[in-house]
């Protein structure tokens, strides 16, 4: 899910802001009295329209969702009216709130269904992964994609087998060697950064954790569950950052920033190469953080779009790709031999 930054999006989230809010302060009493309002069967409709149809519509305009993601909107908006909605008002309606909840209950036996069969599998898996020859950051997806399906919840759940195989199991692993790898964070404070962000998130986590357990204790748990996710996340961006530098090997490049975006292309789709250049707003830039303001230092631009994979495991086609290395005149010397 993606708030993309246009005029639309932002319209969206405050109509969804507005709509979420006014039907929150309807059923209140106070608000009630104050506005000398009795609720009927009416009212009640419009909220339901509310909350199944026209929020979901909106955080559909605001967020790239897809239908699943739009369906599930719209049965969490009927189980919001449900606790909204006084229960005297809201009996009439019940039919419909079992409706939606059988609906998703028959969504999630599905998509189980397909985690066991992931499962089940994961020795054919990690065959295909061998025969890829390559790291488990590109071979992973593609193999579990080959060997199950490419549903976004099997992609969402690849994506997380990753970010915890990297965090906890890579560190006997080490860095390709090779003539053809180049790095891209020595030069760069990427690993400062995420190591800094993990020392913030340990000590909010103890501080909040300790001041919110004998307050709200589920809340406090549920803080926890999140920051060690976090945490996770941070150790597997700093173990793929060192361990996948940009590498050309086999006739293809292969280019990873974290978890958070990766491609690999045919050296031969290449048409041009441009140095120095500033990329257009549609092309996919990779360049590790750093405390000063950098900029990419080559554009590559592809003869057809090629699929790169996002954070969750989303796919996106980009025709052009930035970016900055270490060693910008050996990855220039790469492209022009393997080009030639």
């Amino acid at each position: 899910m993606v708030l993309p930054e246009t005029k639309l999006a932002r319209w969206a989230i405050a109509l969804l802001g507005v709509v979420l809010l006014s039907n929150l302060l309807l059923y209140q009493p106070l608000v009630q009295q104050f506005l000398s309002i009795e609720l009927e069967s009416g009212v009640v409709i419009g909220s339901l329209l509310d909350l199944m149809i026209i929020s979901p519509a909106l955080a559909y305009a605001a967020f790239k969702l897809s239908k699943k993601q739009v369906i599930g909107l719209m049965v969490f908006g009927l189980v919001l009216a449900r606790f909204i909605i006084p229960e005297e008002l809201f009996a009439p309606f019940t039919i419909l709130l079992y409706s939606g909840i059988g609906v998703e209950v028959l969504f999630l036996a599905a998509e189980l269904g397909l985690i066991f069969l992931t499962i089940r599998k994961f020795p054919e898996i990690r065959s295909a992964m061998r025969l890829l020859g390559v790291g488990p950051i590109f071979s992973f997806l593609p193999a579990v994609e080959k060997k199950v399906t490419g549903h976004i919840l099997i992609r969402i759940l690849s994506s997380e087998v990753l970010m915890v195989y990297y965090a906890l199991f890579s560190w006997r692993r080490k860095p390709p060697l090779h003539a053809g790898a180049v790095t891209m964070h020595h030069k760069t404070s990427a690993v400062a950064m995420n190591i800094m962000l993990i020392h913030a998130v340990v000590i909010e986590t103890i501080g909040i954790h300790w001041w919110l357990h004998s307050k709200l204790p589920i809340l406090s748990f549920i803080l926890l569950i999140l920051n060690v996710y976090t945490v996770l996340l941070f150790i597997a961006e700093i173990q793929i950052t060192r361990l996948h530098p940009l590498e050309v090997k086999n006739g293809h490049l292969y280019v990873t920033q974290g978890l958070m975006q990766r491609t690999d292309f045919p050296l031969n789709q290449i048409e041009k190469i441009e140095w120095g250049k500033e990329p257009g707003k549609e092309a996919l830039v990779f360049m590790h953080k750093d405390f000063e303001e950098i900029h990419p230092q080559v554009v590559l631009f592809l003869k057809e779009p090629v699929e790169a994979t996002m954070f969750m495991g989303r796919k996106q086609l980009v025709s052009e790709v930035a970016l900055r290395v270490d060693e910008p005149e050996k990855l220039k010397e790469l492209l022009e031999i393997k080009s030639s």
